[in-house]
């Protein structure tokens, strides 16, 4: 994986690495607060041996020997027989913990005592001394009796130390936050790694063998305000849909599509809304389009567009109404809503018959474009029939929701029909860190009626919804995609 690849796990995973961060920083802490603090004294004992007070030849070996010695030295002083002489002084060392170190190139022996209780940790540190001065003493001094050949004495008592040793706070919140995301990391790989959600449209084209129309970027006001005629023109949204449509135009110049289903692989995915707003650009760009709402089983056109669903497409296929009667106009811009009408119990056979057949090419002949907004493929056979019946199929896909596997199912029950797949959207993707999205900031500011200027009756810059125009200069715009 690329820096890049594992900088946008990071982006999408974030909220893991934080979690691990924070749980192993709270791990940390509660081991620092609850922690025993420990005290640390120390005493430095310095080695001599015989000669090292005599002439120079006599004191360079005495030297040499006690460098050879104290390193030997540092294994007695946490010996048991220490312990024992310690003890026998009357310092119990059984919580304290006995170490010893050499400084380099020197004969001076540090001693350090680790207890819970600074005085205790002083006291055994003072005993340990005195006790190893004692054990050199006698494991030095020749056998025929004499002045031992090696001494160590204390240079300075141990100090009563002020502050702990351990916990150490600050260390201890550095490791903690540093392997806290570390692991919030690794989790966050693992997951991406589990992860058979798609999320790019790269890894779209690479499971379909069709183009990408578009992406349309998650908006959480959707449940609320479900059409773009809500909305603001230049909105992210309105732009994405704007760029599908141009892309849907342009799929075959030669031979125009004019009946499309609008499906996906589950329910959730956004077709609905999606076929909607879709339906709703068709018609401000100057295209007589019709909508139709063929998913008998969960209807939802008649309720966002606000049309009457009790006449629709089933009363059309079973002859109780017309088509002109069950036709109803939307906007002012040319569209046209064929409702549900009411909810059959056998969906697939009234839209595998014949009479549905008629009624497409019906639709077909009276507008440019017919959207027929589908069941999902998987759950239900409806999507597959109707597209067998149609120019294509458009399929849309949840972003970090539909799988890998769903996008495969749907396209082989497409593919088993031989329907004709004209491309794919993603929908529902990120607003920023995906790379999918594309945000518009234009505002566009212009007047469609003329403005006659008089010498102090009018302004010439005036505020014309939000931008200040020159009425003088001012020039009719009509509204065109911009893709």
């Amino acid at each position: 994986m690329s820096l890049r690849g594992y900088l946008q796990v990071l982006r999408e995973r974030w909220k893991l690495v934080l979690t691990g961060l924070l749980l192993c920083l709270a791990v940390a802490a509660a081991a620092t607060w609850t922690a025993t603090p420990r005290y640390a004294a120390e005493v430095t004992l310095f080695v001599a041996a015989r000669g090292m007070n005599g002439d120079a030849a006599e004191a360079y070996q005495g030297s040499l020997l006690s460098q050879q010695k104290v390193k030997s030295y540092t294994r007695l002083v946490t010996s048991e027989r220490i312990r024992r002489d310690v003890e026998r002084r009357g310092r119990a060392v059984d919580p304290a913990t006995i170490d010893a170190s050499v400084q380099p190139g020197t004969v001076l022996l540090t001693v350090t005592v680790t207890d819970s209780w600074p005085e205790r940790a002083r006291d055994i540190a003072d005993a340990v001394a005195e006790a190893f001065a004692a054990l050199v003493a006698e494991l030095e001094r020749p056998a025929e009796g004499g002045r031992p050949s090696v001494t160590a004495t204390l240079v300075e008592p141990a100090q009563t130390p002020t502050s702990p040793v351990y916990p150490r706070p600050v260390n201890n919140l550095l490791l903690g936050a540093l392997a806290g995301l570390v692991l919030g990391f690794a989790a966050a790989l693992a997951r991406n790694a589990l992860d058979t959600t798609v999320k790019s449209t790269e890894m779209i084209q690479n499971l379909v063998d069709a183009p990408v129309l578009g992406s349309v970027m998650f908006d959480p006001d959707v449940p609320n305000l479900p059409l773009i005629v809500h909305g603001s023109p230049g909105s992210p949204r309105s732009e994405a849909l704007r760029h599908i449509r141009t892309n849907l135009q342009f799929i075959d110049v030669d031979e125009p599509v004019k009946t499309v289903v609008v499906t996906s692989s589950l329910p959730g995915e956004g077709k609905t809304t999606t076929a909607c707003n879709l339906a709703i650009t068709l018609a401000q760009a100057g295209t007589k389009v019709v909508i139709v709402d063929a998913d008998l089983r969960r209807p939802r056109i008649g309720e966002l567009l606000g049309v009457e669903s009790a006449v629709g497409l089933t009363t059309v296929l079973i002859g109780h109404a017309g088509l002109d009667e069950a036709l109803q106009p939307w906007g002012h811009d040319g569209m046209a809503v064929l409702a549900s009408g009411t909810l059959p119990p056998n969906p697939s056979e009234l839209l595998s018959s014949q009479h549905m057949a008629d009624v497409l090419d019906e639709l077909k002949r009276r507008f440019d474009v017919v959207l027929i907004d589908a069941p999902p493929v998987l759950p239900v056979t409806d999507a597959a029939v109707l597209a067998s019946r149609c120019d294509g199929v458009m399929v849309l896909v949840r972003h970090g929701k539909t799988t890998r596997n769903q996008v495969h199912a749907t396209t082989d029950a497409l593919k088993a029909v031989s329907a004709r797949l004209l491309g794919t959207v993603m929908t529902m993707t990120p607003k920023s860190g995906s790379g999918e999205g594309y945000q518009y900031n234009y505002s566009y500011g212009y007047r469609t009626d003329p403005v006659e200027i008089l010498d102090g009756e009018e302004d010439p810059w005036r505020q014309v919804e939000g931008t200040r125009t020159n009425p003088r200069h001012q020039v009719e715009i009509r509204e065109a995609a911009i893709d």
